[in-house]
């Protein structure tokens, strides 16, 4: 029998290895949940990546008007078949989708004239290919592995005290929309990944020193790259991050100056981002609405927004549909996630660092001003115009700074109150996933907890959609285990806890 120290070294060392493979495999069966098109605007995001790298022979051809482009038929048509329609399966792409790219069509659908940021839609682009389904999948796979690699990279190089609060934070604010968004083509799923490890990157980059040091600072420019080169609300959501990890770690004296150099730059880049996309201009003057106004009274409207604005953060955590808006989830989904996130910011608030309480309410101001403003400026009320995937990064930012803690404190919870924890994240997950699944499958007005049964559409892979379903729930809920199961040891000094309590 290995001595207790040595088993748990490889443990440790184990879950090092299995948390990311499992992370993989729940992100990806995520990915093959849904179907090319079942993101939001993805009819708009596709000709988008086709046309990453310009007009070409091979996709993206010149329209007869400046912003316009001739492109696959499948692209910006029937991959959305299924719109708005949760009864009707992928199936109406039809048997032949995405091998015929000579069926084009003209369209002013897409990133032509530079509203979004270029680096999403030129990285996704080198996918880009003749077979739509088996481009889309190496589209997702190569998201989904970008999230794994960077969130493992940071997780290595964080201080210890810091690792605990990257892992729970993305647990906690992640299921579903953030499962769902990460492995797709949206280029909301480079905004999410910004903004779960750019804050924290930051933060450790400010606290370390040497090597460590370096390695963050690389994975804080690649952060702030991926989120502002995405979105152009990413790149404020940036400064955001970059801005309250400075006010975090702020101390007197030219050693902190000379090290918050770095994070400048980076704010330097999230600004020039920002400007250089077309969507900047959202902020003065609103996103386009087809719809009268539901009030006359700019006052009345920002009230009924403002008293209606936790609904759209409840929309995170799937109160709102995901996809097209239209795949409904269980309710047990979004009480499960809103209960474990309030319980861990009661959590949270008892640990105390310098100037948290100022940047969680920073955080939480802008969670209710930026939606507010916007739903104003676009003359409509919550549950239009503004969806939830727009705010989910400050949720994510939200999570880690409310776990925040110093280093020589951890989180604990009663054994009950951790598996009660563990027992509603996993089911969250499988609910939503199954959920997910069968809406594509099938559709929606199908009942059955075997989603092999009766299928209409699937992959051609050789897993089936209950196989997906297993895997994906089973990797998910390995995760939340393992986690709570480690011992987060941020300091040789801090008393092992009590018999009463366990460590998250």
């Amino acid at each position: 029998m290995p001595r207790p120290e040595i088993a748990s070294q490889r443990w440790r060392v184990a879950s090092f290895i299995l948390v990311p493979l499992f992370a993989l495999v729940a992100l990806m069966a995520w990915g093959l949940s849904s179907p090319v098109g079942s993101s939001a605007d993805d009819d708009f995001h596709l000709a988008s990546i086709w046309c990453g790298q310009g007009e070409n022979d091979s996709g993206c051809e010149p329209g007869t008007k400046a912003d316009e482009r001739v492109v696959a038929r499948d692209l910006v048509v029937d991959s959305v078949c299924f719109a708005f329609n949760p009864d009707a399966s992928a199936s109406c792409q039809g048997a032949d989708f995405g091998v015929n790219p000579d069926d084009t069509v003209q369209s002013p659908r897409g990133n032509h004239t530079g509203l979004y940021p270029p680096v999403f839609y030129f990285t996704m682009s080198l996918f880009a290919g003749d077979n739509i389904e088996n481009s889309v999948l190496l589209m997702k796979l190569a998201n989904s592995l970008l999230f794994v690699g960077l969130v493992a990279a940071l997780f290595w190089l964080l201080p210890l005290h810091r690792r605990q609060t990257l892992v729970w934070s993305l647990l906690i604010t992640l299921v579903p929309l953030g499962m769902f968004i990460i492995p797709s083509t949206n280029p909301s799923s480079w905004a999410v990944l910004s903004a779960g490890t750019l804050l924290l990157a930051v933060l450790g980059f400010m606290e370390s020193s040497g090597r460590r040091r370096v390695g963050l600072g690389v994975v804080a420019l690649i952060a702030t790259v991926l989120g502002a080169g995405a979105r152009a609300d990413a790149a404020i959501y940036s400064g955001f991050a970059v801005a309250l990890a400075l006010l975090l770690t702020y101390r007197r004296g030219g050693q902190w100056m000379i090290a918050a150099l770095g994070p400048i730059a980076l704010l330097i880049v999230a600004v020039v981002f920002f400007f250089a996309a077309g969507q900047g201009g959202a902020i003065s003057g609103g996103l386009a609405s087809e719809t009268e106004p539901p009030i006359d009274s700019p006052v009345v409207l920002a009230m009924a927004n403002l008293i209606n604005i936790p609904g759209l953060w409840a929309g995170a955590f799937g109160a709102t549909g995901l996809g097209w808006l239209d795949t409904v989830m269980p309710s047990s989904v979004w009480f499960a996630g809103i209960a474990v996130f309030a319980g861990a910011v009661l959590i949270g608030l008892g640990f105390r660092v310098a100037r948290k309480g100022i940047a969680i309410s920073i955080v939480a101001l802008a969670l209710v001003v930026i939606p507010t403003v916007l739903l104003v400026q676009s003359n409509s009320i919550v549950g239009a115009n503004v969806q939830p995937r727009y705010i989910l990064p400050l949720i994510v930012m939200l999570g880690a700074l409310v776990l925040l803690q110093s280093a020589e404190t951890r989180i604990r919870v009663t054994p009950a109150q951790k598996w009660i924890i563990v027992g509603a994240i996993s089911m969250a997950n499988a609910l939503a996933l199954h959920t997910n699944i069968r809406r594509y499958v099938t559709g929606a007005d199908v009942a059955s907890v075997d989603l092999d049964s009766g299928v209409e559409w699937w992959w051609d892979i050789t897993i089936s959609p209950m196989g997906v379903w297993v895997a994906g729930s089973l990797a998910f809920a390995a995760i939340v285990v393992i986690v709570s199961m480690r011992r987060w040891n941020s300091s040789a000094t801090v008393a092992p806890p009590t018999d009463a309590k366990v460590l998250l």
